[in-house]
């Protein structure tokens, strides 16, 4: 019978200067096991492929892929992957005075470090949420939307599964603020705009800014945001400039994340919108 071969591990490790330092990692292993031990801070896990196994809180847990892992600060666990398949997941680690303040804006006064009584959950709203703020650092995304896409998500988990029950208060038209935002946003679209700067512009806390300026425009900031660059690129597009400097002057990191944004929002690739529209393309 032939061996099974073990995959190599792997571990990747992002932080975000938002958000106290945030930190993001991607981890890949087979055979490695964890012995009892400890965080300061929150473990906040997605399983993307095979089973995490635990023991937390005396007691012994599986995490298949697609669940969520739920581990409060100095709660004592261990882990490992469970039968053959190599096990992939991906990790938050907010400190508890992040997920403290978080709570505080929610509710609109002080407010305790939320504890998760569940350690391992089925969320299919939230297991998505994390994997994109993840993602999206992993990626290199601008800070905007790292942090929006990060808040979005850290807010659902609190909402959903800490305790004490976190309850939102009324929603109040901020027209006025979300204004700021966007004409703020049209006049500095180039730039690496990040949320704290944006919600300063508009006179309200991030997580207040990202729910009336969905609630008023349809669209989170950071999607907004990309589509103005969008919009614009198109622009440059049609005045025959590289595809090179249009992604430079639109604000993208690169080419790569130029097209694909393109091609998600426009529905084909810029090459093929120059082909289309009869443009001719400098190279």
């Amino acid at each position: 019978m032939p061996r099974r071969k073990n995959r190599p591990e792997a571990f990747t490790l992002f932080r975000t200067p938002a958000f106290k330092n945030l930190e993001f990692l991607k981890v890949s292993h087979q055979t490695h096991v964890y012995p009892r031990h400890w965080n300061e801070t929150h473990v906040i896990q997605v399983v993307e492929q095979g089973v995490n196994g635990c023991y937390c809180r005396q007691a012994t847990h599986t995490a298949p892929a697609g669940s969520v892992v739920l581990i409060n600060p100095f709660e004592v666990h261990t882990g490992y992957a469970v039968g053959d398949t190599p096990l992939i997941y991906r990790t938050l680690y907010p400190t508890p005075e992040l997920l403290a303040e978080i709570t505080a804006t929610i509710v609109e006064r002080n407010a305790e470090v939320p504890f998760f009584p569940q350690t391992v959950v089925w969320d299919d709203r939230l297991a998505p949420m994390i994997l994109q703020a993840h993602r999206a650092c992993e990626d290199g995304a601008d800070s905007l939307t790292v942090e929006s896409l990060t808040l979005a998500a850290l807010t659902f988990l609190i909402r959903r599964h800490a305790e004490p029950r976190v309850t939102m208060r009324p929603f109040k038209n901020e027209r006025a603020a979300v204004k700021r935002a966007k004409e703020y946003l049209a006049e500095n679209f180039t730039q690496n705009i990040s949320l704290e700067t944006l919600s300063k512009i508009a006179y309200l806390s991030p997580f207040h800014l990202l729910r009336a300026f969905r609630q008023s425009v349809g669209l989170p900031p950071h999607e907004y945001l990309i589509n103005l660059r969008i919009e614009h690129g198109k622009q440059l597009l049609a005045k025959g400039r590289a595809l090179a400097e249009v992604a430079y002057e639109t604000g993208f990191c690169d080419q790569s994340h130029f097209s694909r944004q393109f091609k998600r929002l426009v529905g084909i690739t810029p090459g093929r919108y120059l082909k289309k529209s009869n443009f001719v393309q400098n190279i």
